[in-house]
């Protein structure tokens, strides 16, 4: 390059052949008007997307930087590492399997940063889809936060957004031990740590646009991310380590009880509706006392107020 990067792209990826390309030449059509770089880090995968990256690099060399591992090191890990090797003043995520669908995408992020120095991050809304094409809505939808700030109080009542869409103030610092012990804490899941992280430092804003797409779990035996191949008992037992990690780095700074209500949820009506509460109801034990005796009120509260919504059309109460 020319001139130094003002965006490092930081792309994740772990046995994803069938969808790196289409990931690398989504962000590879962005229209800016300033240099960017693409970071990609991939996991020693068993199969052919090392070699697909090689190609890129060969054909890009001014803008791709390959990190190839020489062992498995799990997501956390393998994110947290990369966001702390950007060498410019932002960064930005994009896991292998997912695409971004406006080629503005990062020129419309940069741009509201540049406008707004009082602004640490700014998100988007995700578009879900399938294999096969098909759509199922965009995340988040909570309009609390759609064309907002997302809060630290919304986050921690379970009204999430995605880090993974966000373009990032670069604070990331490899030798803070505590921070990358917080974040990679859990091998499968360094998202709720980082969420946190970037509303402790200053205002996220969540555009309602979707500006990217999140690739759910399809009909492709091939398509190999966490959501389709962890069973509901161990994400919900990731999701448990992650807030105890959380409940220990931030040492009494935040309260825990409602997120940990929240993330309990849905899982817990999957599991009356699909089977293993016993084994779901003996994970929440791991939950702090204060979760626990407030679980019973918060999930009558929350059944609620979904039949509220669902007989005033979707209004919240």
């Amino acid at each position: 390059m020319s001139h130094a990067p003002l965006v490092t792209v930081l792309i994740t990826t772990y046995n994803q052949e069938n969808y790196i390309g289409q990931a690398i030449d989504s962000v590879l059509a962005q229209k800016t008007d300033f240099p960017f770089e693409v970071y990609i880090s991939e996991d020693c995968g068993s199969d052919g997307t090392r070699a697909i990256l090689q190609e890129y690099a060969r054909r890009f060399p001014d803008i791709i930087r390959l990190n190839l591992r020489s062992e498995n090191v799990g997501i956390s890990r393998n994110w947290y590492e990369g966001l702390c090797a950007a060498r410019s003043q932002f960064v930005c995520t994009l896991e292998g399997d997912d695409w971004w669908l406006d080629d503005h995408k990062l020129q419309k992020q940069v741009d509201f940063l540049r406008a707004h120095p009082d602004y640490l991050a700014v998100s988007h809304t995700l578009r879900l889809t399938d294999d096969a094409g098909n759509t199922y809505g965009c995340l988040p939808e909570d309009n609390r936060i759609l064309g907002q700030d997302a809060t630290m109080d919304l986050f921690l009542k379970g009204v999430t957004y995605s880090c993974t869409a966000c373009l990032v103030r670069n604070f990331f610092d490899r030798n803070d031990r505590a921070m990358y012990e917080y974040v990679t804490a859990n091998r499968s899941i360094a998202d709720f740590a980082l969420c946190m992280l970037y509303l402790d430092r200053g205002r996220v804003f969540v555009m309602d646009q979707a500006l990217s797409a999140y690739r759910v779990a399809g009909s492709d035996p091939e398509h190999k991310n966490y959501n389709a191949t962890q069973s509901a008992l161990k994400k919900y037992q990731d999701f448990l380590d992650v807030v105890n990690a959380s409940r220990r780095y931030w040492q009494g700074k935040y309260p825990f009880a409602k997120c940990l209500c929240a993330g309990s949820f849905y899982p817990f009506i999957d599991r009356i509706k699909y089977g293993q509460l016993g084994p779901f109801v003996r994970l929440m034990g791991r939950m702090p006392l204060s979760a626990k005796v407030l679980f019973p009120f918060y999930f009558a509260g929350r059944c609620c107020q979904l039949v509220f919504q669902k007989l005033t059309g979707g209004k919240q109460p």
